[in-house]
């Protein structure tokens, strides 16, 4: 019995070398993971952001349709594909599956969003100078 505790023991000792505490470290994850990672949270301005680019889309198809401001053709047609994957029944993962089905969704309107940010900014401008 002496025999496999002192085995025992020899291994745990070895591996404790490895688990040894820097006071220089910061954390465990320091070293794994780089500063921007690290650096990287949700933010409640990335949400107000969100909702802001929705408010100027609308005001911006509001605009449009009232003959004030011309609406770029690829807003026009990235914003139609966005709605017609949404409101279609054919998607890449099915809604009905409970959160993964709505992921699919969630990843259009964040491309479609990605596509015509550019075009929104021109249009808050358009709308600041008029």
């Amino acid at each position: 019995m002496d025999k496999i505790y002192d085995v025992r023991t020899e291994q745990i000792e070895a591996n404790l070398e490895q688990f040894k505490v820097n006071p220089n470290q910061l954390s465990d994850t320091s070293m794994i993971f780089p500063e921007t990672v690290r650096r990287t949270r949700s933010r409640p301005t990335d949400l107000r952001k969100i909702w802001d680019y929705l408010e100027l889309l609308f005001s911006m198809l509001s605009d449009s349709f009232n003959k004030k401001y011309p609406v770029p053709k690829k807003t026009v047609f990235v914003i139609t594909f966005a709605l017609l994957y949404l409101i279609s029944p054919i998607d890449i993962s099915p809604d009905i599956i409970p959160l993964i089905g709505f992921v699919d969704d969630v990843a259009v309107l964040a491309f479609a969003f990605s596509l015509i940010k550019d075009d929104l900014e021109n249009y808050r401008a358009w709308k600041m100078s008029n």
